[in-house]
């Protein structure tokens, strides 16, 4: 049986959408995604992993890591809507996306692996 998402007002929805999305990137069902993240969502943490998802079931396509590379510039900005957390997030997501697209300077760089941030998210394998 599976679990519904808590009210969008909840701090948890955010969280748990996120995992719930990034899960099923894992299992390959990119589909499910598209329907669950809201096309509208300002988010940054949300389209990043709904990015990801289309880079996934088209990975031959330089616009969605452009997208990527564009929220991480986003998160950069001094008036970003998003909480350390969520920035991790996109982080995360697009080093993944580098990764696989065999960018592994971009993604070692995204990941801040020259840099002093504590992201225990961003230990991520770099060879998936």
């Amino acid at each position: 049986m599976e679990q519904g998402l808590p009210d969008q007002s909840s701090d948890e929805y955010v969280p748990i959408l996120f995992y719930k999305a990034r899960a099923h990137i894992a299992l390959g069902d990119t589909e499910t995604v598209t329907s669950l993240i809201p096309e509208d969502t300002e988010n940054l943490a949300l389209k990043a992993v709904a990015v990801f998802a289309n880079y996934i079931s088209s990975p031959t396509g330089d616009a969605t890591l452009e997208e990527l590379r564009d929220l991480c510039v986003e998160i950069e900005g001094d008036d970003v809507d998003a909480s350390e957390r969520e920035k991790g997030w996109v982080r995360v997501v697009a080093g993944t996306a580098f990764a696989r697209a065999s960018e592994v300077e971009e993604a070692l760089e995204t990941l801040g692996a020259e840099s002093t941030t504590e992201n225990p998210e961003a230990y991520v394998p770099i060879n998936v």
